[in-house]
């Protein structure tokens, strides 16, 4: 895979003393690469987003009992894709900070952070070229609250779901999707459970 398009990349409004904190407090992450083929409007998405100079996000898979905290985004409602929740740092915020700020956005839950699993390199390859993205992934506790999203006009739906069915039905639908970011969240989300303890 031809990573050339990271270069120097870093993360926009992420301190790498806050990362490096993070790794103490939480855990050195498993550090893997990815690239996918995205269609056109994910590409949109993608570019609007580095155009504000943040190319990441922090994706939490919240602990609920036996199962895990999912949501479903509007763009794909009523097609039984779930994935775990994830958004970005605002410049200035801590890691941590952006991380509880952005589960409580998309599924109304207080959560505590356990383990930083995995630190993913991702080229989003469009028709105009590529794009670095890096996804940061937790492991995480649910405290409290009801699953309602806050933020609505993201997000559809939210629910919890086990283990197997986020590596099987869940799994098996965003593959056969068609969209490169779905590709990814598959290979994300494996990745996360093989290293799941």
């Amino acid at each position: 895979m031809d990573f050339s398009c990271y270069g120097r990349f870093t993360l926009y409004g992420l301190d790498p003393v806050d990362y490096e904190n993070m790794v103490e407090r939480y855990g050195t992450p498993y550090k893997l690469e990815f690239a996918a083929d995205f269609l056109d409007f994910e590409c949109a998405l993608v570019q609007r987003s580095a155009a504000k100079g943040r190319n990441h996000d922090i994706t939490c898979f919240i602990r609920k009992g036996d199962e895990f905290i999912v949501i479903q985004k509007h763009d794909y409602a009523g097609t039984g894709i779930y994935r775990a929740p994830s958004g970005g740092a605002y410049p200035g915020e801590t890691i941590e900070e952006a991380a509880k700020r952005e589960m409580y956005e998309e599924t109304g839950t207080e959560i505590e952070l356990v383990e930083f699993v995995l630190d993913l390199k991702l080229v989003v390859r469009c028709s105009t070229g590529s794009i670095p993205w890096q996804s940061l992934v937790f492991l995480a506790d649910y405290i409290e609250g009801e699953l309602n999203p806050i933020d609505t006009y993201e997000i559809a739906d939210v629910q919890t779901m086990t283990q197997e069915q986020l590596l099987s039905e869940v799994n098996s639908l965003m593959n056969s999707s068609g969209w490169g970011g779905f590709k990814y969240r598959s290979f994300l989300t494996k990745a996360f459970f093989e290293r799941y303890k």
